[in-house]
C-alpha cells in the first residue's frame, strides 16, 4: 500500500510538471528582444522598426525622410533587414537589401548600450565592412 501511494504521488508530481504552463520567455529570449523597437538612422531623419517573427529578427522602414526617399529610394514598410538570429552577444546571419540597387549584404547588429545599436554591413569579407550607429527612437 505504501509503495503504491509513493508511485501515485511521484506520477502526480511528474504530470503536474508536464502540464504546468511555460512561465514565458527564457533569459536568452529576453536578452535577444532588447533589440526590438524603432531605431533612427545616423542622419536621424528616417527610422527602422526591428521586430521578431519566430526566432528570427527583421527590420522594416518605419519613417522616411524626403532625403532618404530621393537619395536611397527608401519606401515606408519596405523590408530592409531579414533573418537575423541572436547568438548570445549580438544578432548575426542576416541580410540587408540596399533599397535603391537591390544588392544584398551580410549584416550583424550589436547593442553598445540600451540606446545605441551598431550595424556592421559587409559583402563576403567581414574585415571589409562599413559600420552605422543607430539610436533608439524615443516614444
Amino acid at each position: 500500500m505504501k509503495l503504491t501511494l509513493q508511485r501515485t504521488a511521484w506520477a502526480g508530481s511528474l504530470l503536474f510538471l508536464l502540464i504546468w504552463p511555460n512561465p514565458g520567455q527564457s533569459a536568452d529570449d529576453r536578452s535577444a528582444d532588447l533589440i526590438l523597437g524603432r531605431w533612427l538612422f545616423p542622419a536621424k531623419q528616417s527610422s527602422i522598426e526591428v521586430y521578431r517573427s519566430g526566432d528570427r529578427y527583421f527590420g522594416r522602414i518605419a519613417d522616411v525622410s524626403g532625403n532618404g526617399r530621393q537619395q536611397f529610394g527608401i519606401v515606408k514598410n519596405q523590408l530592409l533587414i531579414s533573418n537575423l538570429s541572436f547568438n548570445g552577444t549580438g544578432w548575426s546571419g542576416g541580410k540587408l537589401v540596399h533599397p535603391k540597387t537591390g544588392d544584398h549584404f551580410d549584416v550583424e547588429l550589436k547593442l553598445r548600450d540600451s540606446k545605441t545599436l551598431v550595424a556592421r554591413v559587409y559583402k563576403g569579407c567581414r574585415w571589409l565592412h562599413k559600420e552605422y550607429t543607430l539610436t533608439r527612437q524615443s516614444s
